[in-house]
Parts: structure tokens; C-alpha cells; sequence
């Protein structure tokens, strides 16, 4: 069995759903969301993310990921709007068969993509999920040295998961690096 699990709708949801052939369809909206005509064509179900919290809405989509891969491939096609990007993510994050949007009326099928993070710098990241600290503190505990500790910074700081504080002495773990370590 082939499922779709998809944020889009209209004609690209259409051609995606040409594309794929899919066996069953699962819709998720974010907010208000308003039926369309061709909504009635397609079989599946609609679930709401109602969620303010981006990490509980990317954990639901997760869920709802794995629980469809429990009867077959799973596809994922996404647009723009409030969970697209999570919707990425999380495809990428449960290795689906494959990865869909639309450019225009276009159907792309995309790479997976592949975050690599040294165990080095999960280490760090995990330490920053407990509380802000100096590069310092994080040799100490992580084991590196004070360069080696700013060289792992400057990356994760460059990927856009750790974050400088407001005094520039400590860091903090950013939002994107909580989603990555889900």
C-alpha cells in the first residue's frame, strides 16, 4: 500500500497525487482550513495540527509518518504554509519513499538530504538542551579543548542550532537545533 501524507491541495495536490498513485491519502492542516471541490475526489483522511509549539507539531507529524509506514511506502509532498517546511523534515527525518512539491503546476520529486552531526557536537547540543553555558564549561564536560570547543561552535552556530547569548559568554541551543535532534 502506498500512502500520500501531504499538506497541499488543488491542481498540485492532483498532479502529485497522479504521480504517486497513491492507495490512501492523509491531509494535514495547520489553522482554519476550508474544503475544496476537489477535496471530495480523493480518499484519505484530514488531521489537524493543533499545535502552537513547532516541536509538538513536528513530533505529530513524526507519529503520523511512522503509523502510515506501518502498511507500506509512504510518499510526502508539501508546500509552503505553517507545517510545510516541518512536513520536510520530518519526511526526511523517517526516510519516506520519496519527497514531493510542486514548482508552478510542475510535480519536483526532491533528494532526501542527510544532517550530519558529529557525535562531538550532539554531545554539545544535548548539554545545551539542559541549560546555557560557556565554551569553558562545555570543554570541561564534553572532554575537548577550548579551540576544539570553538571550532565545534562556529559550526553549529554557522548551521543555525546553537546561538550566542545576549552577553556573547554562553550559548544556548536554537529552536532548529531541538527540531534536529528529534
Amino acid at each position: 500500500m502506498k500512502t500520500l501524507v501531504t499538506n497541499l491541495r488543488g491542481q498540485c495536490l492532483f498532479n502529485v497525487s497522479m504521480k504517486t498513485q497513491p492507495d490512501g491519502l492523509i491531509v494535514l492542516h495547520y489553522g482554519k482550513h476550508r474544503k475544496t471541490e476537489l477535496d471530495s475526489f480523493l480518499k484519505g483522511g484530514e488531521i489537524r495540527i493543533d499545535t502552537e509549539d513547532p516541536q509538538d507539531a513536528l513530533n505529530r507529524i513524526m507519529e503520523i509518518i511512522r503509523g502510515a509506514k506501518i502498511h507500506g511506502d509512504v510518499y510526502v509532498a508539501y508546500g509552503s504554509g505553517d507545517i510545510g517546511p516541518l512536513l520536510n523534515f520530518a519526511a526526511n527525518k523517517e526516510e519516506v519513499a520519496g519527497i514531493f512539491t510542486c514548482f508552478g503546476e510542475k510535480v519536483v520529486q526532491l533528494p532526501p538530504f542527510e544532517l550530519k552531526i558529529s557525535k562531538t557536537r550532539l554531545k554539545i547540543m544535548k548539554m545545551l538542551t539542559l541549560n546555557d553555558f560557556t565554551a569553558v564549561e562545555i570543554g570541561k564536560e564534553v572532554g575537548i579543548s577550548r579551540a576544539m570547543v570553538y571550532k565545534h561552535l562556529n559550526g553549529l552556530i554557522e548551521a543555525g542550532m546553537v546561538k550566542r547569548s545576549h552577553s556573547m559568554e554562553k550559548y544556548g541551543i536554537t529552536d532548529a537545533g531541538v527540531l534536529a535532534m528529534t
